[in-house]
């Protein structure tokens, strides 16, 4: 009985086709990682010119509804009392100090986004450093 089990072990094994050797790595063409790698890196500063452009355009949308509000509340108060020319007008005063305080607020959220594009671009930059690994 025993010699029974043994020739069908080996018939068993010999029927059964041979598995194909898995590869751990996917199934992506290394060349198709070269070209997109050598692409970016050939183009890199217009894509960080072209992400610093945009984060300038979306602070400045969002900035635009605060210049139109400033600009409506100068004048209401310009039409409520009319300014005279011989003394400065405080509203005048108020009006560029409020100005440069905005000037200021923008300023700070563009270099805020500036440093999300920053980081941004670093972890792009070592995404791209593994993918030549």
């Amino acid at each position: 009985m025993n010699t029974k089990n043994k020739t069908m072990n080996t018939e068993e094994q010999n029927n059964i086709p041979p598995s194909e050797p898995e590869s751990s790595a996917p199934n992506t063409d290394p060349s198709e990682d070269e070209i997109m790698s050598s692409i970016i890196f050939t183009n890199e500063d217009e894509i960080i010119q072209y992400i610093k452009d945009k984060a300038t355009k979306e602070t400045m949308k969002s900035l635009a509804p605060l210049l139109e509000k400033l600009e409506e509340a100068v004048k209401q108060q310009q039409q409520i009392s009319p300014p005279q020319s011989s003394i400065v007008n405080p509203t005048m005063v108020n009006y560029e100090e409020q100005l440069k305080s905005l000037q200021e607020i923008s300023k700070e959220k563009i270099k805020a986004k500036e440093l999300k594009v920053a980081e941004r671009f670093n972890k792009l930059q070592i995404r791209m450093g593994n993918m030549r690994k």
